[in-house]
């Protein structure tokens, strides 16, 4: 009876029964948000990021007292944990190392928890092991508790998957590059079978809750340095490492709608890049299409017009709505996501159209969202009385892609007077000018400030394959934007 109440006290004070809080980023990425929670008896509050991957983040390692300030900031290191074990002491850096080895070597085998670091954790293990029991009651000789589920609902270690689409997405290469992310990883090296740390302030170490496909001792585990960054690294489970949480985020999905009789077809919907003209033919295509594969491509506060075609069976005006879900929150929000206009009677390919002006939001979310085209015989529903889940009456739906970018600016410089070559390229690429250059501003494909120089060389070399922008100031006050590809 006492171990039982040991271990229910055991619960309490490290807070797996305690009341979480989040106030959740925004949807932009470099958006902070924070988390409340318990950790060690303790109350704390950590920041969270929305990284590029579309996740929330811890922004600092479990048991940090700080958002890290270099990639070298001490305070930031946070807690070593060992694989498959739980917030019960043994991860701060300075426990003690256990003398004797743990009988079963397995979590099961710490009924309730152990202060000390053990030299020969979880040896013999299986490739089937977990770490996900959200709580110590829940652990078993396989499965180990995720201290993540601390944070609340959804948070958990990340898998080998998880930081492989992070450092691709973050650009990750490097020590530097790591500190310069969205979530200011550290270098708080390794804690090996002694007890004691190697390259601390010199390579990062996290772990994944991802076990080896090759050996059952082994676990996938993020190691960087300044040579390389790799999400697939293995080692020991009785290693210490770093820990970072995330917060999945579940995909945005959108509602179905359709035609309730005749598809009466959109034949051409332009804007930004998208230039999709499809058939003319009364029900010869389906009544909702998706072309979400078709992006387009718009900047913050930049104009844009919508240009829809389509057969309207005869002498009927249809209503052409046009749905952007500017904050990609999954719903259209008809007032401020939706734009309309008329399509007079039209055979589809005739010179008939009809056009929509639309200004990108200052504040719209960076990355892809959805857009929705509805064709519909106007007469059947006042506005006010449909929406974007609404069937269409006579008529037809399509859904298309658009990434939001940062506004690079405008450009008036004439594009005669310089040349970016060689494009595509592997690594570097150089600016033709006689004018004299002030600055060279590189921005990946969401727009966001990666890279600057004065020099006519661009250098890609370190950076995923992609589009690429690049903005040049020039010293007679023009200035100038183009694209380039990495491949």
């Amino acid at each position: 009876m006492m171990k039982k109440y040991a271990f229910l006290a055991m619960l309490l004070i490290h807070g797996h029964s305690q009341a979480q809080t989040t106030n959740d980023p925004g949807n932009n990425p470099g958006d902070l948000g924070s988390v409340t929670f318990n950790y060690k008896g303790t109350t704390v509050t950590y920041t969270t990021v929305r990284a590029k991957d579309g996740n929330v983040w811890l922004q600092q390692n479990l048991g940090s007292s700080n958002v890290a300030i270099a990639a070298t900031d001490e305070n930031s290191y946070g807690d070593c944990f060992q694989w498959g074990r739980w917030d019960d002491g043994h991860q701060n850096r300075t426990s003690s190392l256990a003398s004797a080895s743990l009988n079963p070597n397995n979590p099961f085998g710490l009924n309730g928890g152990s202060h000390d670091f053990y030299g020969d954790w979880w040896s013999g293990s299986l490739q089937s092991d977990t770490w996900e029991a959200a709580t110590p009651a829940a652990a078993t000789a396989e499965n180990g508790c995720d201290p993540c589920k601390l944070l609340g609902v959804n948070w958990t270690t990340p898998t080998e998957a998880n930081w492989e689409k992070l450092i691709t997405d973050e650009e990750i290469t490097n020590v530097a590059k790591a500190f310069a992310s969205n979530l200011k990883l550290t270098v708080g090296g390794t804690r090996n079978a002694t007890g004691n740390y190697s390259f601390v302030g010199q390579r990062g170490y996290y772990w994944s809750k991802t076990t080896s496909n090759t050996n059952p001792n082994y676990v996938k585990h993020l190691y960087y340095s300044n040579a390389i960054a790799n999400p697939s690294a293995g080692t020991f489970r009785k290693q210490g490492a770093s820990l970072r949480c995330m917060k999945t985020i579940p995909p945005v999905s959108y509602c179905t709608v359709s035609v309730d009789h005749d598809v009466e077809p959109l034949t051409l919907v332009n804007f930004a890049d998208i230039s999709n003209i499809t058939s003319e033919s009364v029900n010869g295509t389906a009544a909702y299409e998706d072309f979400t594969q078709i992006i387009g491509n718009v900047q913050r506060g930049n104009t844009y017009t919508l240009t829809v075609k389509g057969n309207t069976a005869g002498q009927f005006e249809h209503d052409i709505r046009a749905f952007l879900d500017w904050n990609n929150d999954g719903t259209f929000d008809m007032a401020t996501e939706y734009y309309h206009t008329s399509l007079m009677p039209s055979t589809g390919t005739d010179a008939v159209e009809a056009a929509i002006t639309i200004e990108i939001p200052a504040n719209a979310t960076i990355g892809t969202t959805r857009m929705r085209i509805i064709k519909d015989q106007w007469n059947v529903y006042e506005e006010g009385e449909f929406d974007a889940c609404l069937n269409a009456y006579y008529g037809q739906v399509e859904d298309y892609t658009i990434n939001i970018q940062e506004n690079l600016g405008n450009d008036d410089f004439n594009a005669t007077a310089f040349n970016i070559y060689p494009v595509p390229t592997n690594n570097w690429a150089n600016i033709e000018t006689t004018e004299i250059i002030n600055t060279v501003s590189i921005y990946n494909s969401l727009g966001q400030l990666i890279a600057e120089t004065k020099e006519k060389q661009i250098n890609l070399s370190g950076y995923p394959n992609g589009i690429y922008f690049v903005k040049i100031n020039f010293k007679n006050g023009n200035q100038a934007t183009r694209s380039i590809i990495k491949n």
